[in-house]
């Protein structure tokens, strides 16, 4: 007579075996989130003001590995009647679709994109405004691991051109998991004098990523629901404040 633990034992191991491969895939592949293994990873972040007058911003290096997704926000005032428009090297730099300029407080603010080149283990962007900026100017750059590459930016937003109060906030972006969303924050006093003495602190669940500037600052944050990009600033009881900010995509697995 054959034990009927035998003859159970082959049906046992394959559930085992199934169950276990299937904790296996969900791990691997993140069956949950649609097939987003890997998160969007900040790499480095680099904030660097100019003084008015002044035509040129270099941003202090990025150290990198290659690859990355790059987002540059630059801030100015034009001095010249023509209104160039800024240039922007160290890589291959275009605007974000739906990323300005955008007029705020008599000045303007745009952000751009570019990957950097796989094996480039460094990147210095420029930023050329000819006739040169007539105030303070800012150029904020920020390098992002894990992300794709085909469709690397969607849903762009920003508060508009006349919020004035402590808590700026942008409409909602609808993100999957393993994103993340990119911010970009300024905020001037109530009677326009940027950055006068206005401090800005990141929002709920973001991330201050600009290594002690306090104004302008670059914020992040991973997320996979629906997130308002925000900032609470200080420094002013009725500040003037612009946020503008983007949905970066993940890699998939």
């Amino acid at each position: 007579m054959i034990d009927g633990f035998v003859l159970l034992a082959p049906i046992l191991l394959l559930a085992i075996v199934a169950l276990l491969g299937f904790v296996g895939c969900q791990q691997l592949f993140d069956v949950s989130s649609g097939g987003n293994a890997i998160s969007v990873k900040h790499v480095q972040t680099a904030v660097k003001p100019a003084p008015a007058g002044t035509d040129t911003i270099t941003a202090d290096p990025l150290t990198l590995q290659g690859g990355e997704l790059i987002i540059a926000t630059l801030q100015w005032r034009s001095g010249s009647v023509q209104q160039p428009a800024p240039v922007l090297t160290g890589a291959d730099f275009a605007p974000i679709p739906g990323g300005g300029p955008f007029s705020w407080n008599g000045m303007d603010v745009q952000s751009y994109f570019a990957f950097n080149a796989q094996g480039n283990t460094s990147v210095s962007a420029e930023a050329v405004v000819m006739g040169g900026s007539n105030i303070q100017w800012n150029l904020c750059v920020s390098a992002y691991d894990n992300v794709d590459p085909d469709n690397p930016l969607y849903s762009p937003v920003q508060n508009g051109p006349s919020f004035v109060g402590t808590n700026p906030q942008t409409p909602a972006i609808n993100t999957s998991q393993g994103d993340m969303v990119y911010a970009a924050v300024f905020a001037a006093n109530n009677n326009g004098t940027f950055p006068g003495t206005t401090l800005i602190a990141a929002g709920p669940s973001f991330t201050d990523e600009s290594g002690g500037v306090t104004n302008p600052i670059v914020e992040d944050g991973n997320t996979g629901n629906t997130v308002v990009p925000q900032a609470t600033v200080s420094g002013d009881p009725n500040p003037r404040a612009f946020i503008f900010a983007v949905g970066i995509k993940a890699a998939s697995a």
